[in-house]
């Protein structure tokens, strides 16, 4: 007979987890991992389906530009998008693969949680600043750089490869730092928020690759539920925060963006 109260679990920590790896936050911080924990003291079981549901989300989310862009690879001609994630995807496993082998843990939780609002409040003060006269730092290399607007260049794949690379690190927000590079270059939230999401995949395989020992004695169905969450989760969220960043307009949206990882760190102080 199959007990309903079983798929709590897993599906509360996959919905939890695709939720913090989308916001300025991380399901491997001291907040959420407690969090998690509470809900189910073996939590460490869902983070895998859960970590799959989430790329699986972001390889569904952008078929049509994976499809198109695999197509013009093969004909030997690489659009920016294609040429952004690639890089990106490089930059990421050569400063990621070294912090994950050597240094993964040199951070922990509290900490994470405390660079996490310190991000929060840099990308708070871009919002506040958004249509001022105070450009985004690398405003003026990006804009010699790029042919057409909102375009991906070299510099896009840099910040956002090395960005998710220190991300690596413990429970730093991936989401918050590649959001807050991004900006830098000057370049709009919506297309920010999309160079985030569509190099995400590389991130997560690489926590994978070395989570080690996983060995779960749940049954599939159990694994299943926290993979499904985390998929629809992920799709949902990615698209929710598109939609918002275009209802509320740019500093609206950093200003609440960049208050999540406060608000969250203040949390794991005070309970």
């Amino acid at each position: 007979m199959v007990n309903i109260g079983e798929y709590v679990a897993p599906l509360v920590s996959g919905i939890v987890v695709a939720l913090s790896s989308w916001l300025s936050i991380s399901p491997e911080g001291y907040f959420v991992s407690n969090l998690l924990h509470n809900v189910d003291p073996a939590y460490v079981d869902y983070l895998v389906p859960a970590y799959l549901g989430i790329t699986f989300a972001v390889l569904f989310y952008f078929k049509e530009k994976i499809a198109l862009g695999s197509q013009n690879a093969l004909r030997k001609s690489f659009d920016s998008e294609t040429r952004y994630l690639l890089y990106a995807t490089i930059f990421t496993v050569l400063l990621g693969y070294p912090i994950l082998a050597e240094v993964r843990d040199v951070i922990t939780p509290r900490t994470s949680d405390m660079v996490n609002a310190v991000i929060g409040v840099v990308i708070i003060i871009l919002g506040l600043l958004a249509g001022t006269k105070s450009l985004a730092p690398f405003k003026g290399l990006e804009s010699r750089i790029r042919e057409e607007k909102e375009e991906a260049t070299l510099l896009d794949a840099i910040i956002s490869g090395l960005s998710q690379g220190i991300t690596l690190l413990g429970g730093l927000s991936r989401s918050g730092l590649v959001l807050l590079g991004l900006l830098c270059t000057g370049i709009s939230v919506r297309r920010a928020l999309e160079l985030s999401f569509i190099v995400a995949p590389v991130y997560f395989v690489m926590k994978l690759a070395f989570l080690g020992g996983w060995e779960p004695a749940l049954p599939v169905s159990l694994l299943f539920t926290a993979f499904l969450a985390a998929f629809v989760v992920s799709i949902v969220t990615m698209k929710a925060l598109v939609r918002f960043s275009e209802s509320i307009g740019q500093r609206g949206f950093l200003v609440v963006f960049g208050s999540i990882s406060i608000a969250v760190y203040l949390l794991g102080v005070i309970l």
